[in-house]
């Protein structure tokens, strides 16, 4: 191996940032093997085939079945990764992820299927919360998606104007009264002739995506589905 083969080698070790799951060198975002076992929770890369289903329904307040669309299982590598992009600083991970989403989209023909194309809104955290963490995790992935699809990205169309307390520990009933007005519209709102898309990182109930369509509902806008990084094995549909 010559100096200067072995000087690159020793500059890309010591400058490229490592795995932000396993620590491991990276020559991308993710090193080959997380990237490879992250993949595997994909609903088109699980063993489980689709057979659970990538996607559900949920309930409108106008009571309007809308679809929610996942790119993969809410367990696993993949849970740890959405773990460490909302507790962890790793925000780099959310841009990733969106890409990852963004690709599932454009992989389903979704992007064929509405037309007016839709607008994003990710689903915003409360300002303490925001302050607290240093960035909202659902609008990382927003950027990361619409980058990906060339879709339009309205970052700041929903406010979250009650802080919620953890809902982990919750049932379906209890989020959703957690959840009652936690949310208004925003600012550089699309025209309602304009379709909205919601994006988040997890769907697990459904009481935070309910939440967050009920100001849009009212003022006129056509919200065409959610759609998430993943969604739990035991998600309500």
């Amino acid at each position: 191996m010559s100096l200067s083969s072995t000087l690159r080698q020793l500059i890309h070790f010591f400058l490229t940032p490592p795995c932000p799951i396993c620590q491991r060198s990276a020559s991308e975002i993710l090193c080959t093997d997380c990237h490879r076992q992250i993949l595997g929770y994909s609903w088109s890369g699980s063993t489980q085939g689709n057979t659970l289903g990538a996607a559900g329904t949920l309930a409108l307040p106008n009571n309007t079945a809308l679809p929610v669309f996942a790119w993969g299982q809410y367990r696993g590598l993949l849970k740890q990764t959405l773990a460490l992009l909302k507790y962890g600083n790793q925000d780099e991970l959310g841009n990733w992820l969106g890409f990852q989403l963004g690709q599932y989209w454009l992989r389903n023909g979704y992007h064929k299927t509405y037309h007016p194309q839709p607008v994003v809104i990710p689903i915003p955290l409360h300002n303490q919360k925001l302050q607290q963490r240093g960035y909202n995790q659902a609008a990382l992935i927003a950027k990361g998606f619409c980058r990906v699809t060339g879709l339009a990205l309205a970052e700041h169309g929903l406010i979250r104007t009650k802080a919620t307390s953890a809902m982990y520990t919750l049932d379906a009933q209890d989020r959703q009264k957690n959840l009652a007005n936690a949310f208004q519209l925003g600012t550089a709102l699309p025209t309602t002739l304009k379709p909205i898309l919601i994006i988040d990182d997890i769907y697990t109930t459904g009481a935070t995506a309910h939440a967050a369509t009920i100001p849009l509902v009212k003022a006129g806008y056509n919200i065409i589905g959610i759609t998430t990084v993943a969604r739990s094995l035991f998600s309500r549909s």
